[in-house]
């Protein structure tokens, strides 16, 4: 019987932990439950599988075929012939760095911000399958590239300048709730929002979301931006989506990233164009023109606007602070100095990266989102690699490739990462295989070129694409 009384106790605290573990897993299966499921992603059409197909005698089967070959014309059973807008060159670049490391998924999209033209569209299957439709699915987690919406909102409507100073707790990439209320004191480090968007700084887009934004506006700029809304296009595209929570703690996550928010690269694409044109959306091109049998035109693309987004002075000054990002941000180790980086001497490229986990199993979404020339916009993208827990690659490193091919600058390598595969961290080459581990602190090796300090290529130098990214008809527009 003492016995029995002196276990009680033990045996009473050891039930209450066993409730307190179940109740702890309880409330994960229902969180997961609740969140959006996000299978991987099938070949089918995205919906809205209805969309009206172009027409002049091109089914949107036709027309996906002729974007996955990578063709940019077709002659039609009628004598006539169609031309989309898709950049021959900058299109097989991309598939073919995507094919060169062979992540599990690569994503792309590009456009000319003034004209809408869709100059680029790849969707990548490790194997080397072409998928256009990837491009244009809305399956993917927006990660941070949302906090270039909560910056727009905080500027626009929260009295928040890029020079602002916000005071957080704990480390940038945490979010607390004591952090989100808390006030600055003595002590407490600070960041500007400029620095903020440049480092990815959970913690301080977190409090601004919460303090200075707010549930309804945040809500507001996400529909201003396009979110919840169909996308017209010549290929059906899926439309973005995000819920935007009332409680402060999950308000604080999902303008900072962590939220159900789920987006396609061509509406990123779409969204950096807002920023670069002044505020104005670009409605999306695919096909140019089209002429018939006796070489007419019949039909000609025109740019038109799709959506007001933000003010001028409030897209300027978002793209400014993006260009941070490229300069001494999250995508710095990318792109490079401009000392290493020609295309970097001759323009300033703005970017945002995002990074997530997830699916089943688990994948590691990267993400980059960019706009160049930042003073005189000519093209604007949005790269996703999707990798397994071995990085080969990340989204700045193609979007720098993206931009080097398409303004005529040569190629590069990319940095080498670490990745965590099988318990123990390996060092990642650039060719995506396991390098031998370097003792002590070393530099990254580099050929040498007599009389330049510059990385040479082996490969022949790329042949200049169109720099003019504005077409003729718009010219000045």
């Amino acid at each position: 019987m003492r016995g029995y009384l002196r276990g009680g106790p033990i045996r009473f605290a050891l039930a209450a932990a066993l409730l307190l573990v179940a109740g702890w897993s309880v409330a994960r299966i229902v969180a997961a439950a609740n969140r959006h499921q996000l299978p991987y992603p099938s070949r089918s059409a995205p919906a809205p599988a209805d969309a009206v197909p172009f027409g002049h005698g091109l089914t949107q089967q036709g027309l996906f075929d002729l974007v996955k070959a990578g063709e940019v014309e077709k002659a039609l059973p009628d004598g006539s012939r169609v031309t989309l807008a898709i950049n021959r060159e900058l299109q097989a670049e991309i598939f073919e760095l995507f094919r060169r490391f062979d992540p599990p998924y690569g994503v792309f999209a590009a456009m000319e911000p003034v004209s809408g033209r869709v100059v680029a569209l790849v969707g990548y299957r490790r194997g080397g399958e072409s998928d256009p439709w990837l491009a244009l699915k809305a399956i993917y987690p927006a990660a941070s590239l949302i906090k270039v919406i909560t910056a727009s909102a905080a500027i626009e409507r929260g009295n928040v300048s890029p020079e602002d100073e916000i005071s957080y707790r704990g480390g940038i990439y945490g979010i607390s709730r004591r952090g989100i209320r808390e006030e600055g004191g003595h002590g407490m480090p600070k960041m500007s929002l400029e620095e903020a968007i440049a480092r990815s700084a959970n913690s301080v887009f977190g409090k601004v979301a919460v303090r200075n934004v707010g549930g309804p506006v945040l809500g507001e700029y996400l529909w201003k931006f396009g979110f919840g809304q169909p996308i017209p296009f010549d290929l059906p595209v899926e439309p973005s989506r995000a819920d935007v929570p009332r409680e402060e703690y999950e308000l604080a996550r999902t303008g900072a990233g962590f939220g159900e928010v789920y987006v396609s690269p061509l509406h990123i694409a779409m969204v950096m164009s807002a920023l670069a044109t002044g505020g104005a959306m670009p409605r999306p091109l695919l096909v140019d023109r089209v002429l018939d049998e006796d070489g007419d035109v019949d039909f000609e693309s025109a740019p038109s606007k799709l959506r007001d987004t933000v003010r001028p002075e409030t897209a300027s000054a978002v793209l400014q602070m993006m260009v941070k990002t490229v300069e001494m941000g999250t995508s710095h180790r990318a792109f490079g100095s401009p000392d290493r980086t020609p295309l970097l001497q001759d323009m300033e490229v703005a970017g945002k990266t995002g990074s997530l986990s997830g699916w089943t199993p688990p994948v590691h979404f990267e993400w980059f989102a960019g706009v160049a020339p930042v003073r005189a916009p000519k093209l604007a993208l949005a790269a996703l690699v999707v990798n397994d827990d071995r990085w080969k690659i990340k989204g700045s490193y193609v979007g720098k490739e993206a931009f080097s091919a398409y303004f005529g600058y040569p190629s590069s390598n990319p940095p080498s990462y670490r990745a965590k595969i099988r318990g123990k961290k390996d060092r990642i080459s650039a060719g995506g295989k396991k390098a031998a581990p370097k003792k002590g602190k070393t530099k990254k090796a580099v050929p040498k070129k007599k009389g330049s300090n510059l990385k040479p290529t082996k490969k022949a130098p790329r042949r200049s694409v169109d720099r003019n990214a504005v077409s003729r008809r718009t010219a000045g527009g």
